[in-house]
């Protein structure tokens, strides 16, 4: 319930900073002749700048745009490793579960096993006597 929650947050705070990057980096670069013309491209290159895909199609050329850039870049991040670290963390301790449960299962195999195995042996043993 914990993850879930703080999932729910960090996407919407993943959210508000694509979108006030996407204003800021907007602000800066209009009236400027770089490649950011319009508030649907400021939203896609703060999408493609947060997800550190950085295609290279939009692109800030004012010295502003770059420190929103820079912003975006160093404390964009930071959301979706919080989302990802908790995920990754499940998964660890799933299987780990999962081997442990494992483990003792074979375990229990091996004990059940056991006296079979003497019982075995006995007969064995007996054979090669008689």
């Amino acid at each position: 319930m914990l993850r879930g929650r703080a999932a729910v947050y960090t996407i919407g705070a993943t959210a508000l900073t694509v979108f006030v990057s996407a204003l800021a980096v907007f602000d800066a670069e209009r009236g400027s002749d770089g490649p950011i013309t319009s508030f649907g491209d400021a939203i896609w290159w703060s999408f493609e700048t947060i997800t550190t895909v950085g295609y290279g199609d939009y692109f800030p050329v004012t010295p502003t745009g770059r420190i929103v850039a820079i912003g975006l870049m160093i404390g964009g991040s930071a959301p979706i490793d919080v989302v990802t670290a908790p995920v990754a963390s499940w998964i660890v301790q799933r299987v780990s579960v999962e081997a442990e449960q494992a483990k003792a299962d074979t375990e229990n195999q091996i004990e059940e096993l056991r006296p079979e195995i003497a019982e075995l042996k006995e007969l064995l043993r007996a054979t090669r006597s008689a």
